[in-house]
């Protein structure tokens, strides 16, 4: 019987070679008897026409408007008769804490009027920063008077005042009862955690025995009397702790709101000329001299303490205003509105709107 021979390694390699070479082939010729897929035709591009936009037609500004007064408030009492350009009053809380501003008015001090009383104060002061005045800038800042002998009431005062989104501080007198080294020092001490600006001008019970030494010394003040700008605003603090407006004071006072250009203009001190209350507890001396001053000057707002109640009422186009509610025995015989407040006071551009806040 014979034997198949068998095929060798070489050969079997050879065999597979020869069979994917002739599967290639078959492949190769189907792909190319296959027909081409068509070749889809590109969408002509349609241009676009642009759309102008809408050119906005500028809106004029506003009339600038005139000063103005918006009391609000709500008296324990009734009100006194006020003049009836005077809005009603009725009470406005405290708003919300604020920032903040950091820029503070640059401080104008000058030297106190003649006479043997007064000290002699510096009449350069260093401003902590410096300001250029805007018309229409708007802030808001405090006015009150007539704090001693009532440190609780005053703190409260205070607080209140760093809250409601006020820059500065203004005080119209009566600081300390007597003047003494320890009651400044109590002083002191109640203002230590007021972290805003503090203006105050002296009252009568700020000077020991007619002198304003303790009162340049502890309160902060620069001078006697001194003024600064703030926005469109002019604030100019006179001298009244003897008891009324020298004529010293009152040329050092018609110098300083002549040469400004301001478009409001406030002054501030401590004896009011007349109480729209009636009461006589006004300044001693100097008093229709004063108002005609005002009128003359064109000066809008007077703010003074005094009287330890709250008062307003407008002659010959001045606003007069009377805040003592700052913790000083109340009089209550004689003034309806006799309670613990302080003015909040606003300022946009022209406007000033004023709030009495009580406590």
């Amino acid at each position: 019987m014979s034997k198949r021979r068998r095929r060798s390694t070489s050969e079997k390699i050879f065999w597979i070679l020869s069979l994917i070479i002739a599967l290639s082939m078959v492949i190769s010729l189907l792909i190319v008897a296959l027909p081409e897929p068509p070749t889809p035709t590109p969408t002509p591009w349609i241009p676009q026409t642009p759309v102008a936009e809408p050119t906005a037609t500028p809106t004029p500004p506003p009339p600038r408007p005139s000063p103005s007064l918006e009391v609000t408030q709500a008296p324990v009492e009734p009100s006194p008769t006020v003049p009836s350009s005077t809005p009603s009053p009725t009470i406005a809380s405290p708003t919300p804490p604020l920032t903040v501003p950091t820029t503070l008015p640059a401080l104008t001090a000058t030297e106190p009027p003649v006479g043997p009383v007064l000290p002699t104060a510096t009449a350069e002061v260093t401003p902590t920063s410096t300001l250029t005045p805007e018309s229409s800038l708007e802030f808001t800042f405090a006015v009150c008077g007539d704090s001693r002998d009532n440190p609780s009431v005053y703190r409260r005062l205070l607080e209140a005042v760093m809250a409601d989104g006020s820059e500065f501080l203004i005080h119209l007198g009566d600081l300390v009862n007597v003047g003494t080294e320890a009651e400044w020092q109590v002083f002191r001490d109640t203002m230590a955690r007021f972290a805003l600006p503090f203006y105050p001008i002296a009252g009568n019970h700020d000077g020991l025995q007619g002198k304003l030494d303790g009162f340049l010394q502890y309160s902060g003040a620069p001078a006697a009397h001194y003024s600064f700008d703030r926005g469109a605003v002019h604030f100019a603090l006179a001298d009244s702790h003897n008891g009324g407006i020298s004529a010293a004071e009152l040329a050092w006072l018609r110098e300083d709101l002549s040469r400004s250009t301001q478009p409001v203009k406030m002054v501030f001190l401590h004896h009011p000329p007349f109480d729209p209350d009636g009461t006589d507890h006004i300044m001693a001396y100097g008093n229709e001299k004063f108002m005609a001053l005002m009128v003359e000057q064109g000066v809008d707002y007077v703010f003074a303490g005094h009287i330890h109640a709250y008062a307003q009422q407008e002659r010959d186009g001045v606003v007069y205003l009377i805040t003592g509610g700052a913790g000083a025995p109340l009089y209550r015989t004689g003034h309806p509105q006799a309670f613990y407040h302080y003015l909040r006071v606003t300022v946009r551009g022209e406007e000033v709107t004023i709030t009495v806040v009580r406590l």
